[in-house]
């Protein structure tokens, strides 16, 4: 089992509305050349979205992902995601942005982008499916930190911290979603930590 490996490794995970449009890019950052912990950056908007704002903010994103690279330019930096969710709507997004970042994003992904989902089809099967939260919960031990993780629940909160009339609650709701969308990175990462120490056994075992 063969993950590949790159000096700045950024775990990639977004959200969607019940109206289809991404409000949350997240990102695990770990950067492998010190013993520094990962650090989780996101770009978010809280409200009802248009066409418009949607595209800024994953064009924010995006800017943001380039600076990385740029900044650094002497070391690999690769992005990892379960499914190809991520790709596709970077992708769809890409064909309204006439500043051509999103292009960028599109042309790097097809390099420097992994697909663990596509690993782990690829040398495994689930009787209860692949999806990343029986893998990580079952196979590496990961635990979200909410009692009940899911996409459907997380448009649910998105639809409480944007509607709902106490601030309390929409504040409340606001960090759910932030904590679960971190959660879903930092599980991508603890996978792809398991993958390796697999791969590694089987060698030990081989040699």
């Amino acid at each position: 089992i063969e993950v590949p490996v790159a000096q700045i490794e950024v775990d990639f995970d977004i959200e969607t509305s019940a109206d289809d449009r991404v409000y949350l890019w997240g990102f695990l950052v770990t950067d492998t050349r010190t013993d520094a912990p990962p650090r989780y950056v996101e770009f978010s908007e809280f409200a009802d979205s248009t066409d418009a704002a949607e595209l800024a903010l994953a064009v924010e994103a995006m800017t943001w992902l380039r600076e990385l690279i740029a900044a650094n330019a002497d070391d690999t930096v690769r992005v990892f995601h379960y499914s190809d969710y991520e790709v596709v709507r970077l992708r769809r997004l890409a064909q309204s942005d006439p500043s051509g970042t999103l292009d960028w994003a599109a042309e790097f992904a097809l390099d420097s982008f992994c697909d663990l989902f596509e690993i782990m089809r690829a040398h495994f099967f689930g009787t209860h499916g692949l999806g990343l939260k029986h893998v990580a919960q079952h196979s590496c031990g990961f635990a979200w930190r909410d009692d009940d993780p899911g996409g459907l629940n997380s448009q649910r909160w998105f639809d409480d911290a944007v509607h709902a009339d106490d601030p309390g609650t929409r504040a409340e709701a606001r960090q759910r979603v932030l904590d679960y969308n971190e959660d879903d990175v930092r599980a991508t990462a603890a996978l792809r930590a398991w993958l390796r120490a697999l791969d590694v056994a089987a060698s030990a075992q081989s040699s």
